[in-house]
């Protein structure tokens, strides 16, 4: 049972959701807070998700909010069903008081939620700078870090030239899924799902999610782009000085050189984000940098603002991602196993889904 203060999200909570996201803007310098038209979209990408609130009732308004999602993955090479957290936030002017205490029920609610729906884990990822959260971790022992997520952003600025155009592919292309699987199959953490369709059917629902492949000669190359900018983007609330002495020159600059752009207090950050990175043959790593042109392409279609792609440090489309990145920002991936001794786990699959 739910303590007086909690009870479960409904969808008439939305705009109470995204003002809550308002107003928990991250960052000291440089402060940004994310916008959703719909607060739930994120959640609804696994297909089984559940979003508890907190609640002050003497004043009728939602000061905390925790979500998660379930899915079944590969650790070990075993099916394991684990709960995902999505989101966890309190709203300022709660924190450090006698409410914000139901915020540890929550969490507490949360793990009751995942030992009933049968999961075999808790996972969720923190950027590696959120010293709150990690002494949180550091405080429950029974969590660890298992993995690691490696954020990368590149300059959407002038459209690219194509030498020609990819081919969108169709949801469950068995060519794809193999070669999907064999890419991928061996990490821990790859949803089960992904064997069979990519994208899933609650991803390929919202419209958001594609897959591209070009085919020269006796190579070929694939990507996913996850339009994301469509439904969801980064307000900025503060930048810092050096930041604000930059805009015009990167203004001035930014037709012949690959710089970002810098808005002002109040303006928005898009991303189109791409990923499940795939090659074949002599030519395929140059046929994977057109493809990436063909999503730099979308992006400016979208007014997006940057390119941006997630991976764990051992995937060899890193390196080369990396070149032409404009900054990195890390995260890590934690995980409490409910029940009997943890497996090992090797390198960590990036889920689309938890790149938004």
């Amino acid at each position: 049972m739910l303590p007086d203060a909690l009870r479960v999200a409904t969808p008439a909570d939305n705009d109470a959701l995204r003002e809550l996201e308002r107003a928990c803007p991250q960052g000291t310098k440089l402060r940004i807070a994310s916008e959703r038209d719909d607060y739930f979209v994120r959640s609804r990408l696994y297909g089984n998700d559940h979003t508890l609130v907190a609640v002050d009732r003497a004043k009728d308004r939602i000061f905390g909010a925790i979500a998660a999602s379930t899915k079944e993955v590969l650790i070990g090479g075993t099916p394991r069903k684990i709960v995902v957290f999505n989101d966890l936030r309190v709203h300022p002017d709660y924190r450090r008081t006698v409410l914000a205490r139901h915020m540890l029920g929550a969490w507490l609610a949360m793990e009751r939620w995942a030992k009933g729906v049968g999961a075999d884990a808790i996972c969720g990822l923190v950027k590696s700078d959120n010293d709150e959260m990690s002494a949180l971790q550091g405080k429950k022992s029974e969590y660890r870090w298992v993995g690691r997520m490696i954020v990368l952003n590149r300059a959407v600025f002038r459209r690219a030239r194509l030498a020609s155009a990819p081919e969108q592919v169709p949801a469950g292309d068995p060519e794809l899924s193999a070669e999907l699987w064999k890419e991928y199959g061996e990490r821990d953490f790859v949803p089960v799902a992904l064997r069979e369709r990519c994208p899933t059917r609650e991803m390929e629902a919202t419209g958001l999610f594609s897959t591209w492949r070009l085919r020269r000669g006796g190579s070929w190359a694939a990507i996913g782009v996850y339009r994301a900018s469509r439904v969801m983007r980064t307000r900025v609330i503060a930048i810092p000085w050096y930041y604000r002495l930059a805009r015009p020159v990167f203004a001035a600059i930014s037709p012949v050189v690959p710089l970002p752009h810098i808005p002002k207090p109040g303006g928005t950050i898009g991303y189109t984000f791409v990923y499940n990175h795939l090659t074949g043959g002599p030519e395929g790593f140059a046929l994977w940098r057109e493809l990436l042109g063909h999503a730099n392409n979308t992006a400016l279609d979208d007014g997006a603002d940057l390119l941006t792609g997630a991976f764990d440090p051992a995937d060899r489309f890193f390196p080369d991602f990396a070149r032409g990145a404009l900054n990195r920002i890390d995260y890590r991936f934690g995980m409490r196993w409910l029940a009997g001794d943890p497996p090992p786990v090797r390198a960590y699959y990036v889920d689309p889904r938890d790149m938004s």
